[in-house]
């Protein structure tokens, strides 16, 4: 494939002449694999590790962590006539539109020639693959429910997952675990979880977290918590998680902006203050007063009287 390449063959001529999907070749092109000597020695196999790729490692083990979380394989029906495939189904919470493509993504990296679809079912949505190396990729699969059987990797398994521990660890958080709060004495502080009823599973989990170093504890016998801020904080990292800012860490333009929206919608806390009070004008007086205040002495004006002494009423 280098030597075609090299020659100036493009995606198709390069299909046709060493008998590889169009897909296939595409994809290695797009990813720059046939420009690094591993592209010299492709084998013809199809499914198993000898399928899999150097750039496809890493989403291997990330897919291999989702599937151990919640996934499963399902034999479909087939005749005499056709041959059997299986579905991978992967099981997500459908509000979570990064981790589904983030799953899909990880399928199409292992598969890039097979559809991936998505099937709804009220909170949940369903990642499925219909490929029948499905076994052969995942030999966890077995009669029976996960936690009812031994779940051991495969030796080139835990290679790749002592390789890509932080994939693993992705991969198993996104299907069956999850970012919540602590509240201890009214203080919030964030943690990760990690349940699966499988303590095969729970160890492959604890054994990828000593890899990268995160400390972890088991408060019940099918949960693994982690709490600790450092190790929480490193796995924000790895899943990509980015914790709110606070208002106060925010540019003094957002807070601006904050108040303006606040003082629009009536909840601004300053108040207008009241207007200054005003001294009523002096009643106009009637006849009889002017003439009770000539009767005493006093002179009459502008509606006062006003006496030799200053006094007036």
């Amino acid at each position: 494939m280098l030597d075609l390449r090299r020659g100036g063959q493009g995606a198709r001529r390069i299909a046709r002449s060493t008998g590889i999907p169009l897909s296939t070749v595409r994809d290695w092109l797009r990813a720059g694999v046939a420009q690094s000597e591993e592209a010299a020695g492709l084998k013809p196999a199809k499914c198993g590790f000898e399928s899999l790729h150097q750039h496809q490692h890493a989403a291997y083990v990330h897919l291999l962590g989702l599937y151990l979380g919640d996934g499963y394989i399902a034999r479909m029906r087939c005749s005499s006539r056709m041959r059997c495939s299986y579905c991978l189904r992967i099981f997500l919470n459908k509000n979570h539109a990064v981790i589904l493509r983030s799953a899909m993504a990880a399928v199409s990296a292992v598969l890039p020639d097979r559809r991936v679809g998505v099937i709804e079912r009220g909170q949940c949505a369903i990642v499925t693959s219909y490929f029948k190396g499905w076994p052969l990729l995942l030999p966890q699969h077995g009669q029976g429910r996960k936690h009812r059987r031994r779940i051991v990797l495969e030796p080139w398994q835990e290679k790749l997952v002592e390789q890509y521990p932080v994939e693993f660890i992705r991969g198993c958080i996104e299907s069956d675990g999850c970012r919540h709060r602590r509240v201890v004495n009214g203080t919030n502080y964030p943690a990760f979880s990690f349940s699966n009823r499988s303590d095969d599973i729970l160890d492959l989990f604890a054994w990828a977290c000593r890899r990268v170093g995160v400390l972890y504890t088991r408060p019940r016998a099918t949960a693994i918590s982690i709490a600790c801020r450092p190790d929480v904080a490193r796995l924000d990292t790895f899943m990509g998680f980015r914790p709110p800012t606070s208002l106060m860490n925010r540019p003094i333009s957002i807070i601006v902006a904050f108040e303006l929206a606040l003082a629009l919608a009536g909840c601004a806390t300053t108040t207008t203050p009241p207007p200054p009070a005003t001294t009523p004008a002096p009643a106009l007086s009637t006849g009889g007063d002017a003439e009770r205040c000539q009767a005493s002495g006093g002179v009459w004006r502008n509606g006062m009287c006003t006496t030799m002494g200053g006094g007036g009423y």
